[in-house]
């Protein structure tokens, strides 16, 4: 979650400083353009965008047909959290406002980095800080500090570094996720996901209820204790909401079913999870936890289910599961997400926190998630707009 923040609360810098810089030529908005972007073997997750382009769209559907007032606060706030706490490397890079912001996480032997690049020029080349690493084409800004062998190393990866021209559209975003590309696309009042073409080998998820999500994972440069959750290569998961016990304790309502690459990583997860979590109280096939019990089933050979209301959710020893060749599956009702019943004063103060409101609002705003084929689908309701709702919910990350 801190990386994901991360991610975005550096996203959010850049789009502000495009902006500030670039709020001009809106005329001449081209729906198409082209630039170019490094590449780096082992790059598990690259994501490219045109800030400027974006920003175009966004505010040109913002002033002539959204017009939505906490849109315009929302970036007022962005400039004015900015402006507050300037970033003395950024403030004298010299942006190329024609040029793509990229993310990459690249895992190579030994090395896993997690970084942007912004197009432009600085006065100085090498390594600025130990998050900051200027090259004649741009600057590389890392989401942690860098040891002294990764700077080297980093520094000899660059010494040879390729880029690729690609073409960005303005309401379609490519991108690639282990060397299949996605695409990401802006409508009205929707949003789309396209999955990559091609055979997709069929994986056993559960059959989707409540909200659910079903999709590959690749967790990494977690502390020590929690690396075990890293054998974890997928996960499909029905989540219910949640409720306070009698004793004012969080129980989610929940299934899920983990997928991991061998066997014996099963038993390997338990046993690390028991170490880490000595308060909870382990048993063979279930875990307590703060009153709630959580039912514990191998499902075949690489596959471990987890569920609240055993009764409920496993019928004479059996789940309900099918088989799905889509790499990603979307559906459901999202409200499930902020559901917390018996809150009382709780949800009260679940209001105070700006994220959880945030998510509270967007879901409420959805009128359907759904899955077609390569297609998942995100609709909101007629009166809202899907750009101006997503920089709200990011401006509420950001907090």
């Amino acid at each position: 979650m801190k990386r994901i923040k991360e991610v975005l609360i550096g996203l959010f810098v850049i789009l502000v400083l495009y902006a500030s810089y670039a709020l001009l030529p809106f005329l001449n908005f081209q729906k198409t353009q082209t630039a170019q972007i490094p590449v780096f073997k082992g790059q598990v997750l690259q994501i490219a965008l045109i800030p400027l382009q974006v920003v175009q769209s966004w505010v040109l559907e913002q002033q002539l047909e959204s017009k939505d007032p906490a849109v315009q606060e929302t970036l007022k706030r962005f400039a004015q959290q900015f402006k507050s706490k300037p970033d003395k490397i950024l403030s004298t890079f010299e942006l190329n406002l024609k040029g793509a912001v990229a993310y990459y996480f690249v895992d190579q032997p030994g090395q896993q980095l997690s970084f942007f690049f912004i197009p432009g020029t600085s006065a100085q080349r090498g390594w600025l800080s130990d998050t900051y690493f200027s090259i004649d084409q741009g600057l590389f800004i890392f989401t942690n500090s860098l040891s002294l062998d990764e700077k080297t190393a980093f520094t000899k990866t660059c010494q040879n570094l390729q880029f690729k021209k690609q073409t960005f559209e303005a309401r379609a975003h490519h991108f690639e996720l282990r060397n299949q590309t996605y695409t990401l696309r802006w409508e009205e009042h929707a949003f789309e996901l396209e999955l990559p073409m091609g055979i997709q080998d069929a994986k056993t998820i559960l059959n989707p209820k409540g909200f659910h999500v079903s999709c590959p994972i690749a967790f990494s440069n977690l502390p020590a204790k929690y690396r075990f959750f890293e054998n974890i290569n997928a996960c499909s998961v029905n989540y219910y909401g949640a409720k306070l016990n009698t004793k004012q304790a969080l129980a989610l309502e929940f299934e899920a079913l983990l997928s991991f690459n061998r066997p014996t990583q099963i038993k390997d997860f338990l046993h690390e999870a028991k170490k880490v979590f000595p308060d909870w109280n382990w048993q063979n096939n279930f875990v307590r936890v703060n009153d709630a019990v959580y039912a514990l089933k191998p499902e075949g050979r690489k596959q471990l289910y987890i569920c609240s209301s055993p009764k409920k959710h496993i019928q004479n020893g059996a789940i309900a599961k099918q088989e799905s060749a889509s790499p990603v599956v979307i559906s459901g009702d999202p409200t499930l997400l902020t559901k917390l019943d018996n809150a009382g004063w709780a949800a009260a103060i679940l209001e105070l926190f700006p994220i959880y409101r945030g998510l509270s609002d967007f879901s409420a705003r959805t009128a359907k998630v759904s899955t077609q084929r390569r297609h998942i689908r995100w609709k909101l309701k007629k009166d809202y707009f899907a750009a101006g709702e997503f920089l709200k919910l990011l401006g509420t990350a950001s907090e």
